[in-house]
């Protein structure tokens, strides 16, 4: 348990100082998604090593900031940060999809703050440093993987084709209003099961098991407004639940962390949809998984 009550904490100081600091950019949801797959799975949830892990979020969360400033609308910007992201996870030699968030995240929101980045790297290097103190202590095993080989031109077709159907769900969602359907976290699960696309029975339990993540961190915020308590307080609350579901189930699917966190970080107004939407939004990326499953099964 140890672990997931480390996780625990991390997220519920990040969510602590942002709110008592008044400083929105201090919330990383993705990091609730780092910390379920470096801290909370039994192993490292990706092929990668520390070093890579780091510099991704690094790299990711500067070039997010750097895409905001482009003078185009939204629904160009957020393709344009996943088609970024899905060429920098390509040439990484790793599996390390949360690091497509770290990009796309900050577009969404539409953050110019040097904050962001700054937050990003510190809770980014405080997961790594927990990890390897355990390590240490031999409460987990050594983690560490070489370097996967550069796409050839099959993965580089599959990865166009990948950033053509998110980036089709993208703008839908976002000139309909409804650009939550296609948070950052969804494409991140999207990038993961479209690599490795789930049976069907899976598939729906995943994104079930990704809904009741975001509606947990909706209902959470919702009742601390209501009551006029710390938001915090419901952010540590929702991620404990969250963490425990993981390891009751087995189910460890980190985007779904990330998903409740976000919940913190939307608009109030928002609240009562989001969850909603995140079903939709799920729905939709599975959906297209599964049919590239099931057409590759026939041949």
């Amino acid at each position: 348990m140890l672990p997931t009550v480390l996780a625990v904490l991390l997220v519920t100081v990040m969510a602590a100082v942002s709110e008592l600091a008044g400083e929105r950019e201090v919330l990383f949801p993705e990091i609730a998604a780092i910390a379920a797959g470096a801290l909370v799975s039994p192993k490292l949830a990706w092929h990668t090593d520390d070093l890579r892990l780091f510099v991704s979020i690094c790299l990711g969360s500067v070039i997010g900031l750097l895409v905001v400033l482009l003078p185009i609308p939204l629904y160009l910007q957020m393709p344009l940060a996943f088609l970024i992201a899905s060429v920098m996870l390509a040439l990484s030699g790793t599996t390390f999809a949360p690091m497509i968030s770290s990009v796309v995240l900050p577009v969404m929101l539409g953050t110019r703050s040097v904050i962001y980045p700054v937050s990003a790297i510190t809770l980014t290097a405080a997961v790594i440093l927990l990890k390897k103190t355990m390590v240490h202590f031999g409460l987990r095993g050594r983690t560490g993987a070489a370097p996967l080989p550069l796409p050839d031109s099959r993965a580089i077709s599959d990865l166009m084709i990948r950033w053509l159907e998110g980036s089709i769900v993208i703008a839908a969602a976002v000139l309909s209003g409804f650009r939550l359907a296609a948070a950052p976290p969804l494409l991140v699960a999207f990038t993961e099961f479209r690599r490795s696309p789930p049976k069907p029975r899976r598939a729906v339990m995943i994104c079930v098991f990704i809904a009741v993540c975001a509606a947990a961190g909706s209902a959470s915020r919702y009742i601390a407004i209501q009551l006029g308590a710390y938001s915090f307080i419901a952010a540590a609350a929702a991620v404990a639940a969250v963490f425990m579901l993981m390891r009751i189930t087995g189910v460890y699917t980190p985007p779904a962390a990330a998903l409740c966190i976000l919940a913190f970080l939307i608009p109030e107004s928002d609240l009562a949809a989001y969850p909603l939407l995140v079903t939709v939004g799920c729905a939709v990326f599975m959906g297209i998984a599964v049919i590239h499953g099931y057409i590759g099964d026939r041949h």
